[in-house]
């Protein structure tokens, strides 16, 4: 296994090396959802973390801030190939209405992961995601059906090459289509910059912050802060200690980052916020 590898799953709280069974996947998926938020905070700062595997588990290793699904998919993927697993990767595209969903574009890094048969999913093939933000919790089985996980219902769609996947009502999400196809390193850099691009990519608008727990979704969204699940919240976070204070409860690491640029980002989201609050 490699240093970093081994230096995730120490964060994650697995100080040995644990067996490649379908137990230790759903172990790992569940930490990492729980411990290591999905953001977009260094885009929205203006400095787009690079997404290859090896520099994302270093940091996350060190305690720093992994970044959106590119990253997190990408060091689950590195992780479980160090410890044996068989790995399949995949890419995905999200989709709130049939318009959208007939102009796909690659917005998702995705994988399944195969050989791993239970009596529930005896064909042993399941989807593991830790980039959906407020989606799985724990990996799915790659089997048509619904799936409840705390308090949201998902459903999936298995086809020929791919699946599909819909969120609960509650998600932030509508789905996403999944495709069983490999990115090559040109493409996955492509969708990388149009994705964080600071002149209007998808990740590059509003701060987004987003974990999940066994009964709940976090998600720090501007300055609004929302809990669906058990102790549903909403709460506005309008002074800069406070939102701040919100960033480190979600899991961000704040450690090296400017005070002023930080500052910056809070006067511009709480611009945004009040903006949107003015139009409803």
């Amino acid at each position: 296994m490699t240093h970093e590898a081994a230096g995730y799953l120490t964060r994650l709280g697995l100080d040995e090396r644990p067996p490649a069974t379908a137990g230790t996947l759903a172990e790992i998926h569940r930490r990492h959802a729980e411990r290591i938020p999905y953001e977009n905070l260094h885009t929205m700062l203006g400095d787009p973390p690079a997404i290859d595997a090896t520099s994302t588990l270093a940091r996350v290793a060190a305690g720093g801030n992994a970044g959106y699904c590119f990253h997190h998919n990408g060091i689950l993927t590195a992780a479980l190939r160090a410890l044996g697993y068989d790995v399949v990767p995949a890419w995905g595209h999200n989709w709130d209405s049939e318009a959208e969903r007939r102009d796909p574009y690659v917005g998702h890094l995705a994988l399944s992961v195969r050989g791993l048969p239970t009596e529930d999913n005896p064909g042993g093939v399941w989807w593991p995601d830790v980039g959906c933000g407020d989606g799985l919790h724990e990996p799915l089985p790659l089997v048509a059906g619904k799936y409840r996980q705390g308090p949201f219902t998902y459903r999936l769609e298995v086809r020929d090459g791919g699946w599909t996947f819909h969120h609960d009502a509650q998600g932030s999400f509508g789905a996403v289509d999944l495709f069983d196809e490999v990115l090559t390193p040109e493409r996955a850099d492509a969708a990388h910059r149009r994705l964080t691009a600071p002149d209007g990519g998808a990740y590059a608008r509003t701060l987004v912050v987003q974990r999940r727990l066994p009964d709940a979704a976090e998600t720090l969204r501007g300055c609004l802060f929302i809990r669906t699940g058990a102790r549903p919240e909403r709460v506005e976070l309008t002074t800069y200690d406070d939102w701040r204070d919100g960033l480190r409860s979600l899991g961000i690491a704040l450690d090296g980052i400017d005070d002023d640029a930080l500052r910056g980002l809070f006067d511009r989201s709480l611009t945004a916020h009040h903006a949107w609050v003015a139009s409803r």
